[in-house]
């Protein structure tokens, strides 16, 4: 019998026949992801090309940009901390409650970077509170995809986990898009322009974007799995992290290290690509349309390739998508080496679409089947969110060490560094059993 104090609970069968609601659900997560990222990737941008000179400019031309970076790599460090809070609560009192605060988290971050002062205004201040917001923006993501993923794949069909996943997963190419698009449009402005103030207006449009995706968000209903849990199991588990490490610990690892390779690959084309190309001598406003580009096609070749591993499972595309991901770093950076445009853009495609899909498409789904439903938000946030500091919010300030380290004059050591972290990750997918079919209802 259930215990009088615990929520009246809809019935399942009526919640996932809802197809008008289970829209709402994933709409509300593709949003929030896509604003999330949005805002995350002009901080990757602006680190690339603008917090250096604006905020560090009394050091040299290199090492503020690696100044900049260390500030983008405080976000990565703060985002399994988030999943950690989020995941916590979220597996305790519902997935719902956590997605609203962390959009409002995110949304509120990036306005005030884009009011931020500079030094020259309010002194050492001003990088402080740029790596306060940067801290803030990392918990907020920490605890946005595990929960959207979450809301996704525990109201869909069962059999088609990676479809669904991958509708979330698209926020990311979706919110890189605009993030690129916007970018490129303020860096048509003169050099001067542009650091001065043109840098700030994607920073502020994002309010209107973050009101869009409450709205939306505050529509939705909670997930059904984790409420038939509740109520099979109450609310005993205080302790979601606790349980995790004694019990699903293994997971957890096989999660950062997979994770961790191909985010590596990917940052590198959102931060030190542009410093590259800006290196030199290139437009870098080219290489922000060529990542748009490839993030455009990304919006439907994530859902193909989710497709795929409902029918092929995961572990094949993945594998697929790190072997490309492997083949192509080299020529990735042979193609922009060139200055053609076309070459450019081609290059962003080989590596950021073409061998991106069989992995991004597929990993949401492979991540939410590794853990049980009292630990899966906690569990899937961690293990994400520690393989994205591990890939990726120290890639950026390493292979530029390395790029600096060679005198600017060679890539070899960037590669090496990528193709070594993705072979591990490789192997680890090679090794892990398929997960495709099985119930994740327990």
């Amino acid at each position: 019998m259930v215990a009088s104090d615990k929520p009246i609970l809809p019935d399942r069968s009526d919640a996932v026949a809802d197809r008008r609601e289970f829209r709402r659900v994933i709409v509300s997560g593709y949003l929030g992801c896509s604003i999330e990222f949005y805002d995350f990737f002009l901080y990757s941008a602006a680190a690339a090309l603008v917090f250096g000179p604006v905020f560090f400019g009394d050091l040299s031309p290199l090492m503020s940009t690696v100044a900049a970076y260390a500030t983008f790599a405080a976000g990565f460090i703060a985002r399994p901390l988030g999943g950690i809070i989020f995941g916590h609560f979220g597996d305790r009192l519902g997935r719902k409650r956590m997605l609203i605060i962390t959009i409002w988290m995110m949304g509120i971050a990036s306005v005030l970077v884009g009011l931020l002062p500079t030094p020259a205004t309010i002194g050492w201040l001003a990088p402080a509170l740029l790596v306060f917001l940067r801290v803030v923006q990392g918990l907020a993501v920490g605890g946005e995809y595990g929960g959207a993923l979450m809301m996704a794949v525990e109201h869909g069909d069962q059999s088609r986990r990676g479809f669904f996943a991958s509708l979330i997963a698209i926020g990311a190419p979706t919110g890189t898009v605009l993030g690129s698009i916007a970018f490129g449009l303020v860096r048509l402005l003169p050099n001067d322009q542009f650091l001065d103030w043109g840098w700030r207006l994607p920073f502020l449009s994002s309010a209107v974007l973050l009101g869009l995706g409450l709205y939306i968000r505050n529509q939705v209903s909670e997930s059904p799995v984790f409420l038939e849990a509740l109520e099979r199991e109450g609310n005993d588990n205080r302790f979601p992290l606790g349980q995790l490490l004694r019990l699903e610990w293994k997971p957890v690892i096989l999660s950062v290290v997979i994770s961790a390779g191909p985010l590596a690959v990917f940052i590198v084309g959102s931060t030190f690509t542009q410093t590259y190309i800006e290196k030199i001598g290139f437009d870098t406003t080219v290489a922000l349309f060529a990542l748009a580009i490839a993030n455009l096609v990304n919006l439907a070749w994530f859902p193909v390739c989710a497709h795929l591993s409902d029918k092929y499972g995961r572990r094949p595309v993945l594998l697929v998508g790190f072997l490309l991901s492997l083949l192509l770093v080299g020529p990735n950076f042979m193609l922009v080496t060139t200055g053609n445009p076309y070459l450019t853009v081609l290059a962003f495609w080989l590596l950021g679409s073409f061998a991106a899909g069989p992995i991004y498409g597929s990993l949401g789904a492979f991540l939410s089947e590794q853990f049980s439903t009292q630990t899966r938000y906690t569990g899937a946030s961690i293990g994400y969110q520690l393989g994205s500091t591990l890939g990726a919010g120290l890639t950026p300030l390493i292979v530029t060490s390395i790029y600096a380290a060679s005198g600017g004059t060679t890539v070899v050591g960037v590669c090496a560094f990528l193709i070594g972290f993705c072979l591990i990750s490789m192997l680890c997918v090679a090794l892990s059993p398929e997960t495709r079919g099985m119930s994740i209802s327990n």
